[in-house]
């Protein structure tokens, strides 16, 4: 295990700079903090999540903290408009990617910066005591006023479990001792109780570890550090998959592949385009699958979907776009 000079985790090490788009009211009283981390790529995706929070929580008042390893100037621009036009408070922080760099990546779509989670708090207590922190492939559909005040009884984190599978392979494959495993795709956070746990330091203990050491990424880890010492969330709060369409969710979570800025599928995957086009960036006009070798698992799903609408024809379309681009991927055509 690596272990670090206590003046490693200093906040200079880590953020380069900040942006910070305040156009709160000054009434604001209780507001609610909300983390994110992405690349540049995604600040849009986690801009449209803001925006799902903000419409559905009219009665609350939020400041949303985006971690990044850079942002363009046209994503802050974008970021600056909807601080102001939802009278919010958007503070981006550009990060070091550096002290990351030593922790495993084992799927190619994922980025070092995912990382940033496990370090928030260093940063994020100069704010608050407590944020909730949310992955940018979710939509808030309902109030979060009942997570953000709930009792986490001094633990550090409330979280959600994964599903029954995952929670059996990833709790016995990493020897986790309360065979227990929580989704850290949101999470609310007690940063006082994070920091008496030392939960990032434990953390970073664990790069330069073999990737073999794990199946997923961060999530991993600080499954590994805390080892079910946390609040467990009903599944209300992290609906994983992005496939119900059930109205007593409050969180929407498109986990694996198919995400509602590549198809729609669900009225859910409407309602995320309703917030994607009320937002300062531009709208998307597909909703079929993009027709890319690569991406053939996801006319499996579509034609599934259709076939439970009762849409015959939809279903073969999309078995045959399947095929068609299955046989093209495995032939690298």
């Amino acid at each position: 295990m690596k272990s670090f000079n206590p003046s490693f985790f200093a906040v200079e090490n880590f953020l380069q700079r900040k942006e910070t788009f305040d156009c709160l009211p000054e009434q604001a009283r209780d507001v609610c903090h909300i983390a994110f981390n992405v690349n540049d790529a995604y600040v849009k995706m986690a801009g449209v999540t803001c925006i799902s929070v903000l419409e559905n929580n009219k009665d609350m008042y939020f400041t949303f903290h985006i971690f990044t390893d850079g942002c363009s100037d046209e994503n802050l621009e974008r970021i600056r408009q909807v601080a102001e036009q939802w009278q919010c408070r958007c503070i981006v922080y550009i990060l070091h990617i550096e002290p990351f760099l030593g922790f495993h990546i084992k799927v190619k779509r994922f980025v070092k910066i995912t990382y940033a989670r496990l370090y928030m708090p260093k940063i994020l207590k100069a704010y608050t005591s407590r944020y909730i922190y949310m992955d940018s492939d979710m939509m808030c559909i309902a109030s979060l006023q009942d997570v953000w005040h709930m009792d986490l009884q001094g633990k550090a984190i409330a979280a959600a479990s994964e599903m029954p599978h995952t929670v059996a392979d990833r709790s016995a494959f990493l020897k986790l001792k309360t065979q227990t495993y929580f989704n850290s795709g949101f999470m609310v956070i007690d940063i006082p109780a994070w920091e008496k746990g030392q939960i990032t330091e434990r953390a970073f203990s664990y790069q330069g570890e073999p990737p073999t050491r794990f199946l997923g990424h961060d999530q991993d880890v600080i499954n590994l550090v805390v080892d079910g010492d946390i609040v467990f969330l009903p599944r209300i709060y992290n609906q994983l998959g992005g496939d119900t369409e059930e109205d007593d969710r409050v969180i929407i979570h498109w986990t694996g592949r198919r995400k509602p800025w590549l198809m729609v599928l669900t009225r859910f995957d409407e309602q995320w385009r309703h917030y994607l086009d009320i937002s300062p960036w531009d709208g998307i006009t597909n909703i079929e699958p993009i027709k890319k070798p690569e991406n053939y698992h996801d006319f499996k799903q579509w034609g599934k979907i259709q076939r439970s609408r009762g849409n015959r024809w939809g279903y073969f379309v999309g078995l045959f776009w399947y095929s068609w681009l299955r046989i093209r991927y495995k032939l690298n055509i």
